[in-house]
Parts: C-alpha cells; structure tokens; sequence
C-alpha cells in the first residue's frame, strides 16, 4: 500500500508515488542496458550529486573490477595498454558498476582485436555523422556529443553504428534545452509514464530490479527538487508519452 504524504502546503509531493512495485518477473539474465537508451538526458546539480553518490558507494567494487581489467590488459604492448585502460577508465564515468561487469568480458575482446587506428577511424565516422545534422549549439551538447563519440565506437558494432547515432541525435535533440522547466517537465513524464507502464513493461525497460530501483531514487530526489505535485503528473495524457519510451539504441 501507498502512504501518500502532504507537505506544508498541503500539496501532494509527486515522489510519494516512487514507491517500487512488488514481485516484478524480472528476467534473472545478465543484460546490460544501455545508458543512451533514455528518454531524455537531465544534467543539473541533482543528477551531479546523484552520480557522484553512486561512484561513493560502488567505489570498492569499482577498484576491484578496474584492477582485475588493468591485469587482463597487461599482454598487451605498453602503448595498447594505456590506450585501452584510458578507454575503461573513460566508460567507467559512463556506467554504473552492474553495467561495467557485464561489460568488461566484451570490452577485454575488443582490446585484443580491434586496432587502435580503427577505434580512432570510426571515431571520425561518428564525428562526421554528427556534423552533417543541425544539432542545437551549448556545452551541454557539445558535453555530451563529444561522450558519445568516443562510447558509441566500443558500444556498437559497424552494422549498427550509425543506426544508434540517429537514435543518440533524437535524443540529443530532445534534451538539448537543459532549463528548469524543461527538466520539470521530464521529470513530470517519466514518473507518468512509470505510472502507466506494466510490470512487465517496467521489466523490460529496466533490464533488472538494480536499474529500477536506483532510477526511482533519482526520480525521487528529482521530483522534490522541483516541487512537482499529484497534480502535475495526472495532467499528463496517456496520448502525450505514447513513444515517450521508443528510443532503444
């Protein structure tokens, strides 16, 4: 059962509504998700923090996998060895512990069989790609363009490469406006559309119960950072968000 609780202005505080659902039929395979695959980016103080939280927290098991990588990484020539532990050091900023895990066994192959000169080509396909479509102008798309480059190329196969950079400039498009309502917004739409999904729904967005629950703290600390009420989120139609979750990378 839901406690909602009333602030002092009687206002019911939309984060009341992050309780997490019980018995989800979470798929107990190692899937990664993907951190493009959003629906929109928000980068404020909230999300700093948050991110910064997380890093705290995972710090032991981050060390422990960062070294276990370096060590796998020691047959290679000392050049190939700075570059790619330079690359895992880079992604690690990126992804959260879970995702890195899963990761790390494909990440290791790619170091073994993928020329540095190939890694630095499909760079500049990426980078080019991007320039060829009128993307808003502003560091924070500038931010995270440049992140995207330099992820995309160990992410993503050639075949589907370009496929995800559409997906990415979609996306960087729909976040490129980082203001206090634009972001109120966001967060309104995705605690709706949380509202409306299925269990099973939640499940596949989600990948597994560790994503879930840790985008329903940020949610959480997100909604009362604006002040968002019941009200702001039931406003939202079911029509407003109908592709709002369409942007698997």
């Amino acid at each position: 059962m839901i406690f909602m609780k009333y602030d002092k202005n009687y206002s019911l505080l939309a984060a009341e509504l992050l309780t997490p659902r019980d018995n989800l039929p979470w798929n107990n395979e190692r899937v990664m998700r993907n951190f493009w695959m959003r629906p929109f980016l928000i980068d404020n103080q909230v999300t700093r923090a948050y991110v910064e939280s997380v890093l705290l927290k995972e710090n032991k098991e981050r060390t422990i996998l960062r070294d276990t990588v370096e060590g796998e990484l020691v047959g290679l020539s000392a050049v190939k060895h700075r570059f790619w532990l330079a690359e895992y050091r880079f992604l690690e900023k990126l992804m959260t512990f879970r995702q890195l895990a899963i990761y790390a066994p494909a990440f290791l192959s790619l170091s073994r069989i993928m020329p540095k000169k190939l890694v630095f080509n499909r760079r500049l396909v990426v980078q080019k790609y991007l320039e060829l479509h009128p993307l808003p102008k502003g560091f924070f798309v500038t931010k995270v363009c440049r992140q995207f480059v330099r992820s995309s190329v160990l992410l993503y196969s050639a075949e589907k490469l370009i496929g995800a950079t559409d997906k990415f400039i979609s996306l960087v498009i729909r976040s490129a406006d980082q203001s206090r309502a634009a972001n109120c917004h966001r967060v309104a739409m995705q605690l709706r559309a949380l509202h409306l999904m299925s269990d099973q729904e939640i499940c596949d967005q989600f990948k597994c119960e560790e994503e879930y629950l840790s985008e329903l703290v940020l949610l959480e600390r997100l909604a009362r950072y604006y002040r968002l009420a019941v009200d702001d989120i039931f406003r939202i139609s079911a029509a407003e968000i109908k592709h709002f979750w369409d942007v698997q990378c």
